[in-house]
This record gives structure tokens, C-alpha cells and sequence, in this order.
């Protein structure tokens, strides 16, 4: 038993280093690259508070953020599989990987002029607009609403803007008839476009796009959108009555190969550290839940609807029956262990009551010698067994008390021997038998 010792020991230190290094492993926050952009934008200033929260706080999910020039190229960085997420927009073109985590924003398209003359989209037939930021993604979006119109899309002529104060002094000089901006409304582009317009003595004119919803049903990427009166403040009010346009949202999308468990808490430490990041961006205040039915047009992952219905399951619920395996298992290693063990020893103890019993027929055959030859034979063979009984002693085979029954029986066969070769020496030195050799 003593010689298996060391190997259960082994074993137990194992099982608890393996432990040790699987505790240590999961322990480690999971790190999920984010396709973001363009640098600046509120998107990425967005994204790169969500990553310093989460990085400050410790938490088991974290972010590295991955630039890109904006959203198309985003979403192809999702697509090939060099981002984990991704911030895209609902018209750009989601990748068919990934699904939808959470809407940051809405945006609405807003068309504004300062001619009065310009009151509906067919009106911008032969006119210059300008497009705010995102170029290639407003550009498909103002071909879509112009070909609804019947409007020819070389029919207008688009002329690429800078920022938002870009836009009051382009509609001043006459360099543009309209500007395009896609962007929330509480944002910090749409204020800028709307506060140029009025600062350069323009009113700001919002042209309508009323069959917003009919462009919805027809496109589910967009959506019908109503701008209050007064939104953008002013006197009078910006807008002087309610608009309705087209909106798009910008999505944080996740690969659907992501854990559930990691997508649900993500989505939970989204909204959970929501109100702290509104402080810093306000645009935060946006982040919401996106449509969780099966007949959603843009699929959710399964791990963020679970937060959102209330399913998440917690770690046993998901592990449970890992867990219970791992202690079956370890339960019939350890039972198989002691087997071994046990059968080890056993085998170990016959082999001590062999040499025992090989002690015993010594002293037994002793006993009945009449040869010296014979004599020396059996303490030959004492000598082997103790030579046995001590390598097996100094490896921890034989306990005390079985290196003190070795000692007793062999003291018992070397007495039994000394006291058999006295006997004949003493035969010897008496000469032969007289009745022995009358008998002969």
C-alpha cells in the first residue's frame, strides 16, 4: 500500500492542478473584436466608452475595437470573420453571420432646403443635393427613394459634403439646392446641419417623404419616422409641423457562432452600463432592444433574446450537467482507483505470505535433514527470502509489522537450522550406529 502511495497523491495533486488551471481558464474575460467607424464618428465614440466601461469595471466580456472607414466596411469585416461584432446599418447590408445584439440609434433621412419651392422629393428633379457623411450608403439610400418617386437617378446631381456647417454655407452659395443627412436626431450631425442653415439667414425647409411606410413595407431595412415639431427648438419652431421620413438604424450585430452565454451577457452589461455611459455620450440614451419575434426581418441572436425574454440561464442550468457528469466520472476514477489500490495490496500480502509460508516449510524441512549439503541448501534459501523481504521493505511494500514477522520467522529458520546441524555434527562425532551396522 505504501509503495501506491506516492501515485495516488500524484493523481490527487493532478485532478487539482487540472482544476486549478480550468478555474483560472474560465476565469479569463472574453475578448471580442468590434468592426467600428469612421474614426470620430459617434458610433466609434460610442463603441470606445462601451470598451473603457467594461475594461475599467473588470468585467468577463471585454472589447477591442477594430477601426474601419464606416459601416459598409464594417459589416465586410464581420462577413469574412476579422471581427467578432460589428456596428452596422440596417440598409448597408447585414452580413448573413451575424445577428442583431442590440440597436444603438435610429437615424431619419432629412432632406433640407432653404426654397420653398422644393415641398416634396419629386421636386428635386434637376436640383444639386449634398450629401452628409457616408457617402456610398446615402447615395443607395436617396437612389431608392428617388426611383419610388420616379425620378431618374441622373436626374439630380449629388455633391459630397464635409461636416454640418458644411451644409448652411453650400445652400447659401448656391453650390447645392438640398442637403441629405442621415443621422439620429438628437444627434450631434443633424443639430449641426439644421443650426448652419440658420446661422447663414437660411430657414431650414424639411422636405417630406410621406410614403414612408409604404418604403418600409417594400424595403424592411428602413422605417417610417415622424420628426416632432420643434425637434431642433428655434423660433419658430424646427420643424414648424411634424415630418415624416425614412429611418435607418445602426445595429451592434454579433457573429452566430458566438456562445449564447457570452451574447446574453454582453447584452446585459449593455444596458446595464447604460445610464453611466449617457453621461459621456448621450447618445447612449438610444441603445434599445430590437424586435425579438420569429417574424422580425432581421434576426436576433439567440443569446441577446434570451436576455431580452428573461431566459438567461445561469451557470449551473448551463454547466449542470457537466458538472454532474465530471463528479460521476471522477467518482468511477476514484472507485476504479481503490481497486487498483486494493487489489495492488492484496497481491503485495499474498506475495509477503508466500515468503512467509516458504520461511515456515524451512523451518518444517529443517527438521528432518540428515545431509550437510541439504542444510545448507535451506539456509541458501533463508538467505534469498531475506534478501526478498528487504528490497521489498525499501521500497515501502512491507509495513513494520511485516518486516517483524519476516525477522520472527527468520531468527525461527536459522534457529532450526543451527540447531539441526548441531545435531549431526554431533552424529558425526559419535560415529556410525552399532545397531546400524549390525544391521548391515
Amino acid at each position: 500500500m505504501r509503495r501506491h502511495l506516492p501515485l495516488v497523491l500524484a493523481a490527487i495533486l493532478a485532478l487539482v492542478a487540472t482544476a486549478l488551471l480550468a478555474y483560472q481558464w474560465l476565469g479569463q474575460p472574453t475578448t471580442l473584436r468590434v468592426a467600428v467607424g469612421p474614426a470620430g464618428s459617434e458610433d466609434a465614440r460610442l463603441m470606445a466608452a462601451v470598451a473603457q466601461s467594461l475594461a475599467r469595471t473588470h468585467e468577463e466580456v471585454r472589447l477591442r475595437l477594430v477601426p474601419t472607414s464606416g459601416v459598409a466596411e464594417s459589416a465586410r469585416m464581420a462577413e469574412i470573420g476579422r471581427a467578432d461584432l460589428a456596428v452596422v446599418r440596417s440598409d448597408v447590408g447585414i452580413p448573413a453571420s451575424t445577428q442583431t445584439v442590440a440597436i444603438l440609434h435610429r437615424d431619419a433621412a432629412l432632406l433640407l432646403a432653404t426654397d420653398p419651392s422644393l415641398s416634396a422629393v419629386p421636386d428635386l428633379r434637376g436640383k444639386r443635393i449634398g450629401i452628409m457623411r457616408n457617402p456610398a450608403a446615402n447615395l443607395r439610400l436617396l437612389a431608392s427613394l428617388l426611383a419610388h418617386y420616379d425620378v431618374p437617378a441622373d436626374a439630380v446631381t449629388t455633391v459630397p459634403l464635409g461636416d454640418g456647417q458644411e451644409a448652411g454655407e453650400a445652400l447659401r452659395e448656391g453650390k447645392v439646392d438640398a442637403v441629405l443627412t442621415v443621422s439620429p436626431l438628437i444627434g450631434r450631425t443633424a443639430g449641426d446641419v439644421v443650426a448652419s442653415i440658420g446661422r447663414t439667414g437660411g430657414t431650414p425647409a424639411f422636405v417630406p417623404i410621406g410614403e414612408a411606410a409604404v418604403l418600409a413595407r417594400r424595403w424592411p431595412a428602413l422605417e417610417s419616422v415622424e420628426i416632432a415639431r420643434g425637434t431642433f427648438g428655434g423660433t419658430p419652431p424646427r420643424p414648424a409641423e411634424t415630418v415624416t421620413t425614412v429611418g435607418v438604424s445602426h445595429r451592434l450585430v454579433a457573429q452566430a457562432r458566438l456562445a449564447d452565454s457570452v451574447v446574453s451577457e454582453l447584452t446585459r452589461l449593455l444596458f446595464v452600463i447604460r445610464p453611466a455611459l449617457a453621461v459621456e455620450v448621450p447618445l447612449a440614451n438610444q441603445i434599445e432592444a430590437p424586435e425579438t419575434s420569429k417574424s422580425a426581418s432581421l434576426p436576433v441572436h439567440p443569446g441577446a433574446q434570451a436576455y431580452y425574454e428573461g431566459e438567461v440561464e445561469s451557470f449551473f442550468e448551463r454547466y449542470g450537467d457537466w458538472f454532474y457528469l465530471l463528479v460521476m466520472c471522477v467518482s468511477i476514477l476514484g472507485s476504479a482507483a481503490a481497486t487498483l489500490v486494493s487489489r495492488a495490496a492484496n497481491r503485495s500480502r499474498a506475495r509477503d505470505m508466500a515468503l512467509l509460508r516458504q520461511l515456515l516449510a524451512i523451518v518444517r524441512a529443517s527438521r528432518d535433514v540428515e545431509d550437510e549439503l541439504e542444510l545448507s541448501d535451506l539456509e541458501r534459501q533463508a538467505d534469498e527470502i531475506l534478501a526478498a523481504a528487504l528490497a521489498r521493505a525499501g521500497t515501502g511494500a512491507i509495513d513494520n509489522a511485516g518486516v517483524a514477522a519476516f525477522t520472527l520467522g527468520l531468527d525461527q529458520a536459522r534457529r532450526a537450522i543451527a540447531e539441526r546441524r548441531a545435531v549431526l555434527v554431533e552424529r558425526h562425532a559419535a560415529g556410525p550406529d552399532p545397531l546400524s551396522a549390525a544391521a548391515e
